[in-house]
């Protein structure tokens, strides 16, 4: 496995398990992020749609089959909704994206869709779009999903970009950036997943449901590997175009410990505490601000092949209490068992396949194979009674 240890702007190579310098070279770090588009989805949200009946002030040429027209609302802004006209029957639409009600005069505002004409399932690539902020317009790269198999129409964007910039952790780069899922022109921290992973994989696809934990939510108070700080994301104008930073500053947090008794975890993440904290690689022993977490989200590795148990948001219930007296053990991680849970259903059998870790956990593969799904057997005796191959799902 590949050693990760994160003591804060340290050269000194640590190696795994050795004890980690967490002190800093400076009080205070500033990043600046830059634009980013990725070829793929790295996160997706629903976009509210408004319809109208009346005809825009200039529209392209009317065609014969399903017309619709409306709004896109991102925020409680009327100057960032988006006016678009669908003609669904030719897979074609149009967007206001100068805003000034005129749907003839935006040439990057004309989009074909991939899908069949007639489909009521249409997708529109490669869409800029821009929000006006405090700090300046804020533009983003997306996908758009219309379907509509009533009278009423639903959107989701696939977003495609992100910030991104480069920080040394212990003598390694890493990249660090924002995500903004929830995309809110007013709050673009909002609802934000943080980037953060070694340098060399920059270039690899990610998306924050994945279960990669190449993102972590967004919070104010970070812990990584024996280090606390305050996270700040700053916005500015630079050149009318709003340009991020992200600020760390040390903290110094009252701290437990953590007692690991599974293998193979590359990152764990606790959340929902006073720090949100990320433990590359730890060691059977690990430091953490004390307070009540989330059950951890966790990513295990070996051998190339990866897998993740990832709990669904909003968490509630707090499942690791670090009081800094007690050690917490966590039975978690590797090694993984292939298993089935059988249960009836009126006269059927139902088998579900499932991986599990320590601690009963449940896991997930990370790029899975989907043409190879796991295969079972049923025997009765020596006898085989029936086989087959598990359904994704």
């Amino acid at each position: 496995m590949l050693g990760v240890s994160t003591a804060w702007l340290v050269a000194a190579g640590n190696s795994f398990g050795q004890e980690i310098n967490p002190s800093f070279n400076a009080q205070k770090i500033s990043v600046p992020l830059e634009y980013q588009e990725s070829a793929n989805a790295v996160a997706s949200r629903n976009v509210s749609v408004t319809l109208q009946n009346a005809p825009f002030a200039k529209e392209p040429p009317a065609v014969s089959g399903k017309t619709l027209r409306g709004h896109l609302e991102f925020n409680s802004k009327a100057t960032n909704c988006i006016s678009f006209l669908w003609q669904q029957s030719e897979g074609r639409l149009f967007l206001d994206l100068n805003r000034d009600g005129d749907l003839t005069d935006d040439p990057a505002g004309a989009f074909s869709s991939a899908s069949a004409n007639h489909s009521s399932y249409q997708t529109f690539t490669n869409v800029h779009l821009g929000f006006d902020t405090a700090q300046g317009h804020l533009s983003v790269c997306a996908d758009l999903l219309f379907w509509n198999y009533g009278s009423r129409p639903t959107c989701n964007l696939s977003l495609r970009s992100f910030w991104q910039g480069e920080i040394n952790l212990n003598g390694r780069d890493y990249q660090i950036g924002l995500v903004p899922v929830a995309l809110n022109p007013d709050k673009p921290a909002d609802g934000a997943r943080l980037l953060l992973r070694p340098w060399e994989k920059r270039n690899e696809a990610f998306n924050v449901f994945d279960g990669s934990l190449a993102t972590v939510p967004y919070q104010n108070k970070l812990f990584i590997n024996g280090q606390a700080a305050e996270l700040d994301l700053q916005g500015a104008a630079v050149a009318g175009e709003w340009k991020p930073t992200v600020q760390l500053e040390k903290q110094v947090a009252a701290l437990g410990s953590l007692k690991i008794d599974g293998k193979f975890i590359r990152r764990m993440v606790l959340s929902s505490g006073a720090y949100l904290v990320v433990l590359d690689q730890p060691a059977d022993t690990v430091p953490v601000p004390t307070g009540s977490y989330a059950a951890p989200d966790v990513l295990l590795e070996q051998g190339g092949v990866a897998a993740s148990c990832v709990h669904s948001s909003p968490r509630i219930s707090k499942a690791v209490n670090v009081d800094g007296i007690t050690p917490v053990i966590l039975n978690i991680g590797g090694p993984l068992t292939n298993s089935v849970l059988a249960s009836r259903r009126g006269p059927d059998l139902r088998l579900d396949y499932q991986l599990v870790g320590a601690g009963g956990m449940s896991y997930k593969l990370i790029n899975q194979d989907r043409t190879h799904p796991p295969e079972f057997a049923v025997y009765k005796g020596e006898n085989k009674l029936t086989s087959g191959n598990f359904e994704f799902g």
